[in-house]
């Protein structure tokens, strides 16, 4: 019988999160299932087999994502200027029939957790993995949603009531964040499982990490990740140019006022290049503002190169004393490997992650509040807290990389 999955919901490697999740999903099923195989979405199949080195024996094929299709992408247009029309129906965007023809022998459909399904990225992309799911169901098989942030809709009733429908249909929901879970409880579904995030059971690559270190390592690293999305959470040029001094601020105050050294690590970047969406590109333009002589900047800082993968990333992180970062599965990577961490939050992914592992929002520091003060607070919050915070994370994360791998509880009886 074939034991074959088909991730919904993925479409490039270039987020080492959306990465994280398929290398933590594929590897929890192979632990209980080896002969499993999955077919991965890719809108660039050369370079994200090239990316995925070392973990073909988890017997994972690439093969065409699909874009948003031209009539989602009007619809979307409508819905802003007459949305009064555009509700009267939502488009349901079915997988194309040259991609349905590898999907006829499999067993399910996962749709990898993170953030799809909200409205982080617009109603239009939210459609379209709602109608990916709903036309995988259409063959006759089983959707999963695996460790997922879902909504909130609450700003927008008819959209919730329409996600709640498609839901009802799934096999089976997982999602990551006790605030997901009562989210969707609250709304009436009663097939949703409270896990952890997969990214927590994905292992670190060792690999020799000279090359993307800076020469001196003093009292120990601080691995720090800036997004280029925190900028849209300033209103004007003027207020985002302020905020990027105040990074730029805070990264030169380091290297004065501590013996810390730093290392940038990109944990979004485009397999081909291109500088769209780019942590990489992003902080080499914060690191050119950095006006220290340069024997000092070699010695001190560091920019990571920009071709680590994963699971490559995450081992660069695991040797960082303290990290803060903004991308969520960058910081997934640091407290799975016992890395005392402050969350740049800018969506409710990280509020609601930290809340359920440290309690509270002690170690969160909201995009909007970014300010060369609030930054080095929250260095200093990690270096009086450190002891306490690598303690409590050697004893939670081990249980949550157990609620991790529960989320196949749901995939596996079905399918069995």
């Amino acid at each position: 019988m074939t034991n074959r999955y088909y991730f919904l919901g993925h479409e490039t490697l270039s987020n080492r999160g959306c990465e994280a999740l398929v290398r933590g999903i594929s590897s929890i099923i192979y632990e209980r299932s080896p002969d499993a195989e999955f077919l991965v979405p890719s809108f660039n199949v050369e370079n994200d087999s090239k990316q995925w080195v070392a973990e073909n024996e988890h017997q994972v094929s690439f093969i065409s994502a699909y874009k948003m299709p031209l009539y989602v992408r009007i619809w979307g247009k409508l819905d802003r200027t007459a949305p009064q029309l555009s509700r009267l129906c939502f488009p349901s965007p079915s997988i194309p029939k040259d991609i349905q023809q590898y999907l006829n022998d499999t067993t399910a459909g996962i749709l990898t957790g993170g953030d799809v399904l909200s409205l982080e990225y617009g109603i239009p992309s939210l459609l379209k993995f709602l109608g990916q799911a709903e036309s995988y169901m259409a063959g006759g098989r089983s959707v999963f949603l695996w460790a997922a942030s879902v909504g909130p809709f609450s700003s927008q009733p008819d959209i919730e009531k329409y996600v709640v429908k498609k839901l009802t249909a799934y096999a089976g929901i997982s999602v990551r964040e006790t605030s997901s879970y009562n989210y969707l409880n609250q709304l009436g579904l009663d097939n949703v499982k409270l896990v952890a995030d997969p990214a927590f059971v994905m292992k670190p690559d060792p690999w020799d990490t000279s090359i993307a270190l800076p020469d001196e390592h003093g009292e120990g690293l601080l691995g720090i990740n800036i997004s280029p999305l925190i900028k849209s959470f300033r209103g004007n040029q003027s207020h985002v140019l302020e905020m990027e001094k105040a990074v730029v601020d805070f990264l030169r105050d380091v290297i004065k006022r501590t013996n810390f050294s730093i290392v940038l690590i990109p944990h979004v970047d485009s397999i081909d290049g291109s500088d769209w969406n780019s942590d990489y590109c992003y902080m080499l333009h914060l690191m050119k503002q950095l006006d220290l002589p340069q024997d000092m900047l070699v010695a001190r800082i560091c920019l990571a190169p920009r071709r680590m993968n994963a699971v490559q990333t995450k081992f660069l992180i695991s040797q960082c004393r303290f990290f803060i970062g903004a991308r969520t599965h960058a910081t997934i990577a640091a407290w799975s490997t016992s890395v005392p961490t402050v969350s740049i939050s800018y969506s409710i992914k990280a509020l609601g992650l930290n809340t359920d592992l440290f309690g509270d929002l002690s170690y969160v520091l909201e995009t909007p509040r970014i300010s060369r003060n609030t930054l080095w607070e929250s260095l200093e919050k990690l270096r009086a807290d450190e002891e306490k915070i690598k303690n409590l994370l050697q004893l939670k994360i081990p249980q949550w990389q157990q609620r991790a791998r529960e989320a196949a509880d749901q995939v596996l009886p079905a399918i069995e």
